[in-house]
């Protein structure tokens, strides 16, 4: 049985939250980060308290990335949810394994990857499944079928010829996609499924009305709803760059490259409004974020201010 929560715990647990949400929020000024040091540094229940942020944090990156990133990103919900997660960490062990359970909906997957994480593995009909950072997918072979459900995240396939010819199939909440000879790559987002072809072809059906039917071609993408097709548009880059560890772009705006190096980093990292709008142009190693941070750094007027190694901040000089 766990030992009850003194007071003083308990209302370092709430400064601790309120903490988080702050150094998570869009614009940390150095006179925040400092109260937040001074918040720590003042007494042994605010460093406990702040250990298991830390802790929480650790036990939510192992997860499904899409579910891990959205609570413990989102500054608008942080807080509430955090103090939650900490109180029932700390205080209740049952009530904790019940509060992760609305997160481990990938973590028993046949296959999944770990924040950070790229991992490709070679599947029984000889197709080479990839997935990217965060990301969850089952595998089900069956007479009538290649299944692959992507539970979360990012995957990428180059089908294998099937000797019993069967369809090979990626569903995801938004729709079935079915491979026409095809190497591609399958995004789950919060609200809509992010399809881009390689090369061949992918048909795609939706889950609310099955009767819809597009095709996507090589060197196309489509995002699509459980109800509803996207424009088919034009891919600039259809060879997925993080299958090989690599972010490659061409003027693209700082904010956006930090946005997807966080992907691939534990803890926080972000990009102060005042650098985010910076154009860049390179390749990046997505496994190692504090070279690529460290490129950026000796090329664009930028500091990588780090609160702890697990908070991050790219501000413009």
């Amino acid at each position: 049985m766990s030992t009850p929560l003194s007071n003083s715990q308990r209302e370092a647990l709430r400064s601790a939250s309120h903490w988080y949400a702050v150094l998570s929020g869009e614009r940390v000024s150095p006179q925040q980060e400092l109260k937040w040091q001074r918040w720590v540094d003042a007494h042994q229940d605010h460093q406990w308290a702040w250990q298991q942020v830390e802790n929480l944090r650790q036990q939510m990156q192992g997860m499904p990335g899409e579910v891990a990133s959205k609570a413990l990103r989102d500054s608008q919900m942080t807080r509430r949810h955090v103090l939650k997660g900490l109180l029932l960490a700390v205080g209740v062990g049952a009530g904790w394994q019940l509060w992760r359970t609305d997160y481990l909906t990938g973590l028993r997957a046949d296959y999944r990857t770990a924040t950070g994480e790229i991992r490709q593995h070679q599947l029984a009909d000889g197709s080479l499944l990839t997935l990217d950072t965060a990301s969850a997918a089952n595998v089900t072979f069956s007479a009538s079928e290649r299944r692959i459900d992507l539970l979360s995240g990012t995957l990428a396939i180059t089908t294998g010829k099937d000797g019993q010819q069967r369809p090979l199939r990626v569903y995801t909440r938004q729709g079935q996609l079915t491979a026409l000879g095809t190497v591609f790559s399958v995004q789950q987002q919060d609200d809509a499924t992010l399809l881009r072809v390689s090369q061949h072809a992918v048909a795609v059906r939706l889950t609310a009305d099955p009767q819809q039917r597009v095709t996507v071609q090589q060197g196309q993408m489509l995002r699509f709803s459980a109800d509803r097709f996207g424009a088919i548009t034009s891919d600039d880059h259809p060879e997925p760059g993080w299958v090989h560890g690599w972010l490659s772009v061409s003027d693209w705006p700082l904010g956006e490259v930090i946005t997807q190096l966080a992907r691939y980093r534990q803890g926080v990292l972000r990009c102060d409004p005042a650098a985010a709008s910076l154009r860049v142009s390179g390749t990046f190693p997505l496994r190692d974020s504090d070279q690529a941070l460290h490129a950026l750094e000796q090329t664009l007027p930028i500091v990588v201010h780090r609160v702890t190694r697990y908070w991050a901040t790219v501000q413009r000089r």
